[in-house]
């Protein structure tokens, strides 16, 4: 990837940080709402997943009307809840890889270990991002194998912009943790926002590519076709 490729995922990264802050404060209470569903519906733990997605489906909502479509969240989850107890499934293993070779290279000391915790932490951190994206797509109505896929290429496509996601997300987490109440009011609600901003962005980026080429090409056509008029009019 070129270096104006990664500034520009740089700077898309700013932009819907920037965004989702703006939505929250212009939707203050359909947010918090959000956010206190979210930590309520994730308490038994195997509902991670399905919460995570609900909340994802109500950002979407608030972003698109202002406010939280109950009927658009349950459609979501009725057509996505397994893939989504999936996600939140995969999102463990890698951690807890990471977790047991660490503790392994704490208490013996091989090198081995501590080789495939490192790695362990690395790839639990990029399938957080590109899960993180996945659940977007899904609430946008991808199947599952789009969604991974299409946040798996972003991450491969973006690595610098991979790396500021998870930095920013964990910044959030942090703050949020730093101001207490905020964790369970805004946090839940903010990434989500942060992380949907992000996939739009990058649609609307694609969608102007799309619109672009296609524009040139017609032109180009077109002016095949006058080339060919010209020359059979003027070519004998």
């Amino acid at each position: 990837m070129s270096d104006g490729d990664s500034a520009d995922a740089t700077v898309g990264v700013h932009r819907a940080l920037a965004t989702a802050a703006r939505q929250v404060y212009r939707h203050p209470l359909p947010m918090v709402a959000i956010s206190v569903g979210w930590v309520l519906a994730s308490l038994p733990l195997v509902t991670i997943g399905p919460a995570t997605l609900g909340a994802y489906s109500a950002v979407r909502s608030v972003r698109e009307d202002g406010r939280v479509d109950r009927g658009a969240v349950r459609e979501t989850l009725a057509a996505h809840w397994l893939d989504s107890v999936l996600f939140s499934g995969l999102l463990v293993v890698f951690p807890a890889i990471a977790v047991l070779y660490l503790g392994q290279y704490a208490a013996t000391g091989a090198p081995l270990s501590g080789v495939l915790g490192a790695v362990g932490f690395y790839l639990a951190y990029h399938a957080w991002v590109v899960f993180a994206l996945a659940f977007v797509s899904l609430a946008d109505g991808a199947d599952a194998v789009d969604a991974v896929t299409g946040g798996y290429r972003w991450s491969v496509e973006n690595p610098v912009a991979t790396v500021l996601v998870g930095i920013v997300t964990g910044t959030l987490l942090v703050v949020s943790a730093l101001l207490t109440i905020a964790l369970p009011l805004v946090f839940p609600a903010l990434a989500a926002a942060f992380h949907t901003e992000l996939v739009a962005a990058e649609r609307d980026a694609s969608d102007s590519d799309e619109t672009e080429a296609t524009i040139s090409s017609e032109r180009s056509v077109a002016g095949d076709d006058r080339r060919n008029d010209v020359s059979t009019t003027f070519g004998r």
